[in-house]
């Protein structure tokens, strides 16, 4: 409405004063609301943390000797630190990020729709399921490569867990070099893992972008047409490229 009341020149100060007014007040509602959901899921992901941590805990007392001789300490001790963070990670921000893309989707795609035009909509979203693919297959590799860091974390866990427990006898034997060229190697072993993570992580904002950058050249080819033969206004353009973004 303000793009067009300047484009047609009838934007008054009372008016401008109006519309200012509603989007200050819309950010504000967003902004109360938005924190006070956030600051549930993120409560909620810490209470799930404090749980899961107590029953771990609770299930190594009562495990036997045999269970302990089986599993490493380190690994354990991954389970109890890393792994518990991931879970808490997912359960926080990734289930932010979820509900926030599920209900700020479908919430502006029927905006999209309804209130400025489909057939553009319809245009508009086409690139997107190139989204889907593109997350389908880096999302497979990026499982594995993590499985794969995680692993690698343990074993650096249990290194180190054994150099501090048996240091009297690395001490005593003089192994301390070796000991230390062995726990190199580990975390040499580990940040290769990682990064390998990090490549394939950060191949995901490149191509969303340029996956993104389709839907803004068809917005604007398509849509710049109908402005010119009077099926929308550049009002509702600028609107649906905000949409868009």
């Amino acid at each position: 409405m303000v793009v067009d009341a300047i484009n047609d020149h009838r934007l008054t100060v009372r008016r401008l004063l109006i519309y200012l007014a509603i989007l200050v007040v819309a950010a504000i509602g967003q902004y109360v609301t938005r924190y006070m959901w956030r600051t549930a899921i993120w409560g909620a992901a810490a209470e799930l943390e404090r749980l899961l941590r107590t029953r771990l805990f609770k299930h190594y007392m009562v495990m036997d000797q045999t269970f302990y001789q089986k599993y490493r300490t380190g690994d354990l001790m991954a389970r109890a630190t890393n792994d518990l963070q991931a879970i808490q990670r997912v359960a926080g921000g990734g289930i932010l990020q979820f509900a926030d893309s599920i209900i700020t989707g479908v919430t502006t795609l029927i905006a999209m729709m309804t209130l400025v035009n489909w057939r553009l909509t319809l245009i508009a979203v086409l690139p997107f399921p190139l989204l889907a693919v593109m997350a389908f297959y880096l999302g497979q590799k990026m499982n594995i490569a993590f499985r794969e860091s995680q692993a690698a974390f343990s074993r650096l866990n249990n290194k180190a867990q054994e150099s501090i427990t048996g240091i009297k006898v690395i001490k005593s034997l003089g192994q301390e070099r070796e000991d230390m060229a062995d726990f190199n190697h580990q975390v040499d072993e580990t940040i290769n893992v990682n990064r390998r993570v990090n490549r394939l992580d950060a191949m995901f904002d490149p191509l969303t972008t340029l996956i993104i950058a389709l839907a803004y050249v068809a917005t604007i080819v398509i849509g710049g047409s109908l402005v010119v033969h009077g099926t929308i206004t550049i009002g509702n353009l600028v609107t649906f490229i905000t949409y868009l973004a």
